[in-house]
């Protein structure tokens, strides 16, 4: 099971990637002046447990309802709302002491799940690695509907796998890439999305592990 050390390590990597995040956003804004919230520090439990509800909500088959919501959560972890009237504001959600008091419970409970999870499907690490993946793919698509470039929404769902994936063991074989530059430019032949699934079983080598806790 996760130690309250591995969490504490976590939340803080979480945060380093939120803060890339809001770095990115930040320098994209336009308008005199420092937005309000230009000061506010990322919270990498909130990140974190944004994630983890993630992964206990594709073992439950409610990804959807996750889905319509995390990406507000996100930004709200990094400080930087959504656009006024861009989307409708996420319910109030757990932030820091209170956030990283749920991330170890949270997942204990993921791991539980994972246990039992149903339809004969893959367990142990091959189980994890495959719904980290399936969890960050579709996280970078919740963020996109929230207003984040594609290259920015993919590198912080990445790094947000990343800490998470730390609690169980599991880290990436090949770190995810440096942080994009904010304003990232538009492919000139931009490809299809691959389904979420299809990329999940691909990338499952992409993870090596000491051992699930």
């Amino acid at each position: 099971m996760p130690t309250d050390h591995a969490c504490h390590s976590a939340a803080e990597l979480a945060a380093q990637t939120l803060d890339q995040l809001r770095t990115a956003l930040l320098t994209g804004a336009s308008g005199e002046g420092r937005p309000h919230f230009a000061d506010t520090p990322p919270d990498g439990a909130a990140g974190l447990l944004a994630f983890l509800d993630g992964l206990s909500a594709e073992l439950q088959g409610a990804l959807t309802p996750w889905h319509t919501t995390v990406g507000g959560r996100i930004r709200d972890a990094a400080g930087v709302p959504a656009p006024e009237g861009s989307a409708t504001p996420p319910a109030r959600q757990p932030s820091g002491w209170e956030a990283l008091g749920l991330v170890r419970t949270r997942a204990e409970a993921v791991l539980t799940a994972l246990a039992h999870a149903p339809g004969g499907g893959p367990v142990g690490v091959a189980g994890m690695a495959m719904r980290l993946n399936l969890t960050e793919d579709v996280l970078t698509g919740a963020l996109g509907r929230v207003h984040v470039p594609a290259e920015q929404a993919a590198h912080c769902a990445a790094g947000l796998a990343e800490a998470t994936g730390s609690l169980f063991g599991l880290r990436p074989a090949h770190r995810h890439r440096p942080a994009p530059s904010p304003d990232p430019q538009p492919s000139p032949d931009p490809q299809p999305s691959p389904d979420p699934m299809t990329s999940a079983f691909r990338r499952m080598s992409d993870w090596t592990t000491g051992g699930l806790p």
